[in-house]
């Protein structure tokens, strides 16, 4: 499964989370970026800036 094809649901949970843990200031974007990294390379992609 491609990263593109993980269900829209799933991409808005992540992208809430990540959005309310920066507003929180509990991540940095450095950090978000190695999340991301860590999921897409799950699904055979990666990350770039």
């Amino acid at each position: 499964m491609a990263v593109s094809e993980l269900n829209e649901d799933t991409q808005d949970q992540i992208s809430d989370l990540l959005e309310n843990l920066q507003q929180i200031e509990k991540i940095k974007n450095k950090d978000i970026r190695i999340l991301l990294d860590k999921i897409a390379r799950k699904y055979g992609g990666k990350v770039v800036n």
